[in-house]
């Protein structure tokens, strides 16, 4: 087997190219690691076994018939090929490689993009996890909010909302520079929040970095465990981002964030209605909202 086996750099053209050499067993996994290449490489030999109903010591031994040293060091290859392949598409790669659906309009398909993401959301998110999120967040003595690039707005949504509930909520942005002012305050007993998806903002990476080495806890929002954030955060969750054209959708991830909010109010009812009292007497002292319809159908 070994010697039919051509040697070639990259992981995914090897399998490919050396594909039809492959025993019956070999050819299933190779097949899986094909089709599930995310998944996979968060898998151990153990876990891939199970997924195409053989033994670890055949995952581990393909694995060396193809010339690695063992199934670790295969896997380590893939996440590096999964993550240079997320770096290099970006927004012009996609829109040069989008084609108009032949059977269904852009807008059906814009929306059943979107409802594919909600359901796969649901389907993997446990709320445990949003609930442990949330009881971090709220112990934290300042929430910093980070999120940049095609992120602002799901940063910005998270800040606006949660400020409103639970006091000392800053949005960490970068207009006058100034962000690296309000970082050098920030210490262990404070919640960053990164929210970033490929392609990874370099800002917010740097941020969570920086955070994570002065002892803060890092909680991030990205889209699943190859995400470069995962290094330096206590949790994240996970959500798709993949929108039908050339842009990541936020639609997910918009999801996530309202029920996040949700459980925040739900943990401290008491003192967001407080805060909300608070606001409410201000925007009517300051004449910021209209709470009267008599002036709506007025024409200038």
């Amino acid at each position: 087997m070994r010697s039919k086996i051509k040697y070639i750099k990259n992981l995914i053209d090897l399998l490919e190219e050396n594909f039809d050499n492959f025993t019956p067993t070999q050819k299933r996994i190779a097949q899986y690691l094909l089709s599930n290449r995310d998944e996979a490489s968060f898998l151990t030999a153990d876990e891939i076994a199970t997924q195409i109903d053989t033994v670890p010591s055949t995952v581990v031994r393909f694995a060396k018939d193809i010339g690695y040293d063992g199934y670790t060091s295969l896997q380590k290859d893939l996440r590096k090929l999964i993550m240079k392949k997320i770096n290099n598409i970006g927004q012009l790669e996609k829109a040069k490689k989008y084609r108009p659906p032949e059977k269904e309009t852009v807008i059906s398909l814009s929306f059943a993009k979107n409802l594919a993401n909600l359901h796969k959301l649901i389907k993997d998110t446990k709320e445990e996890d949003i609930k442990k999120f949330v009881d971090f967040f709220i112990a934290g003595r300042n929430k910093y909010i980070t999120a940049n690039r095609s992120a602002f707005s799901l940063g910005h949504f998270f800040f606006f909302q949660t400020r409103k509930i639970v006091p000392n909520v800053f949005l960490l942005n970068n207009l006058d520079d100034g962000i690296f002012d309000i970082i050098r305050e920030i210490d262990k007993e404070d919640i960053l929040v990164a929210i970033s998806f490929p392609r990874y903002a370099k800002l917010t990476l740097n941020l969570a970095q920086h955070a994570s080495k002065k002892g803060t806890k890092v909680l991030s929002i990205t889209h699943n465990k190859i995400s470069p954030l995962c290094k330096v955060s206590e949790m994240c969750l996970y959500c798709p981002y993949e929108g039908s054209t050339f842009h990541n959708s936020n639609v997910a991830a918009m999801s996530l964030l309202e029920a996040i909010i949700a459980e925040i109010f739900s943990h401290k009812r008491d003192l967001s209605i407080q805060l909300l009292e608070r606001e409410e007497e201000i925007l009517l002292d300051f004449n910021v909202i209209e709470l009267s319809s008599k002036n709506i159908l007025k024409r200038p």
